[in-house]
């Protein structure tokens, strides 16, 4: 399982690569991807496991190319938008990672994404309890 997860990490990093980005922006664009522009800041750390630190730093390089910007959310959150640059540079990055990935998931069957999304969850909230466990 090492050896795969190791394999996959290295090619997601060499698309980060070709790409022009670091992984920890590769990872913020995917989130931004996913909950959409304007999702909480606080949701960049969750999602990727990211020390604050490292989603701050990317988040700083991102709004210094104009790619993002943050503005007030309610209470004490900090949501984190697109400019209409960055949703072009989304979906000329990450937004062709994703088409390669979703080319791949839906060559396969039903049941087949059905398992891989099972075993995953599985593993992760397995291996969550054993380490809460040490």
């Amino acid at each position: 399982f090492n050896s795969i997860s190791g394999k996959i990490n290295g090619i997601y990093h060499e698309a980060a690569l070709k790409m022009g980005i670091s992984d920890s922006e590769r990872d913020i664009l995917y989130v931004l991807c996913d909950k959409g522009s304007g999702c909480n800041q606080s949701a960049l750390y969750k999602e990727t496991g990211m020390t604050r630190s490292t989603v701050n730093s990317a988040i700083r390089k991102l709004e210094n190319a104009g790619i993002l910007y943050l503005t007030a959310g309610q209470g004490r959150n900090t949501c984190v938008v697109l400019t209409e640059k960055g949703e072009k540079y989304l979906a000329e990055t990450v937004g062709k990672l994703i088409e390669i990935e979703n080319h791949i998931y839906l060559n396969w069957t039903p049941e087949e994404r059905q398992l891989f999304l099972q075993l995953n969850q599985r593993f992760a909230d397995e291996l969550e309890k054993g380490v809460q466990n040490l």
